[in-house]
């Protein structure tokens, strides 16, 4: 019974040195409640550790200078309303992590495995509604995001945005033999009776019709010196002909001269 005792009183002795009692301070926005274990430990490469020194909490990816946060971590506004409560484990971030607005109102909720972020997310606005929710690998954004606010979805790989690669739209009427598909053909050929109109109006809109070539070659200027001088032969002999005098007008004009003579 006394060596149950014994090693009871050693574990605990243990477990006191290995983590303090719990420390408060406060800054200009917050004040803190935490724990911390003065554990030796070999910081990993990229992991974000959490030490308490001076008065003051730090955080550093290279390495550790003071006493490491442990268990429980809880940050109070200065108006008794919880900010933020999560869990580490020497010196690492460890499972659900939640933040508040003032207000009380939940913010977003992180989970952490070993220090990084990896699994779900989700953020909220001051009224509680959800803005956004994804996941992290490593924590990098891995998988899909959605937003809620701007009704955006996207697919993360390893915290780079997916791109959707767009495939060309294929004829799938395009038989194996290599000639053009159906859809080609119909469009082919609406295409040649739309050129073979345009040449059919243009011929129409150049070629002139039998009168109008009638009546334009009388119109035109005559500019050739041989049709000049048969059209001012033909003006001659229509002027001469107006001047002499018909048949009956030559008969009656003798006999009247005749009887001019005999008077």
């Amino acid at each position: 019974m006394r060596k149950y005792f014994l090693l009871l009183g050693v574990f605990a002795l243990f477990s006191f040195s290995e983590t303090s009692l719990k420390k408060r301070i406060s800054d200009e926005y917050f004040r803190y409640e935490f724990f911390t274990t003065d554990k030796d430990i070999t910081p990993k490469e990229g992991k974000t550790y959490y030490w308490f020194k001076g008065g003051t909490i730090h955080s550093s990816e290279h390495g550790v200078g003071g006493e490491l946060l442990q268990d429980d971590f809880l940050k109070y506004y200065h108006s008794n309303q919880l900010a933020e409560a999560g869990k580490y484990k020497k010196g690492l971030r460890e499972g659900y992590w939640k933040t508040w607005f003032e207000n009380g109102t939940l913010q977003s909720k992180t989970y952490y495995d070993d220090g990084q972020k990896d699994g779900s997310y989700f953020a909220y606005d001051k009224t509680g509604f959800l803005t956004e929710t994804g996941t992290y690998k490593n924590s990098l954004k891995h998988g899909r995001w959605i937003n809620f606010i701007n009704k955006d979805t996207l697919k993360y790989r390893e915290g780079k945005v997916v791109v959707k690669k767009v495939k060309p739209v294929k004829d799938t009427l395009q038989p194996a033999n290599g000639k053009p598909g159906f859809i080609k053909r119909v469009f082919y050929k609406k295409d040649n009776k739309n050129k073979v109109a345009v040449q059919e109006n243009s011929a129409n809109q150049k070629k002139p019709g039998f009168f109008k070539r009638i009546f334009k070659k009388k119109d035109a200027p005559i500019n050739d010196t041989a049709e000049v001088k048969a059209v001012q032969q033909a003006e001659t002999v229509k002027q001469r002909k107006e001047k002499k005098p018909g048949f009956f007008k030559r008969l009656f004009s003798k006999k009247n001269k005749e009887n001019q003579n005999n008077g």
